[in-house]
């Protein structure tokens, strides 16, 4: 099992691939949840963390991992054996956390972009 505050930086980097990914651009009657789940569990099958997110990036047509991830990734790195045993069993529950993150996330920096406080 996992420490806490790995779960919440794992929840983190998924929200913040989740959130860089093209979904508009994509042309599928899949339901994105569904297909970003399933990328996630296929990617966690990779060797190292550094192998995961490189695969789970290049799923999604993405050629680089977003800034803000690295330092989560660096952060991870000496948990990888656990995340990507976690990941490969408990993907949806990881997965649905990290969507609604990516959510908060988009919806606070449109709060902040319209001058509202967050």
């Amino acid at each position: 099992m996992l420490p806490i505050e790995v779960e919440e930086k794992l929840v983190d980097l998924l929200a913040v691939i989740y959130a860089k990914v093209p979904w508009n651009k994509m042309k599928t009657s899949k339901n994105p949840h569904d297909i970003f789940n399933h990328r996630v569990r296929a990617a966690s099958r990779r060797a190292t963390l550094y192998e995961f997110v490189s695969k789970l990036c290049n799923y999604f047509g993405l050629q680089s991992l977003p800034l803000e991830a690295q330092a989560l990734v660096d952060e991870l790195k000496p948990y990888e054996e656990e995340i990507l045993n976690a990941l490969s069993r408990e993907h949806i529950p990881f997965c649905v956390r990290a969507i609604l993150r990516a959510k908060e996330m988009k919806k606070a920096k449109r709060e902040v972009r319209n001058g509202e406080e967050v």
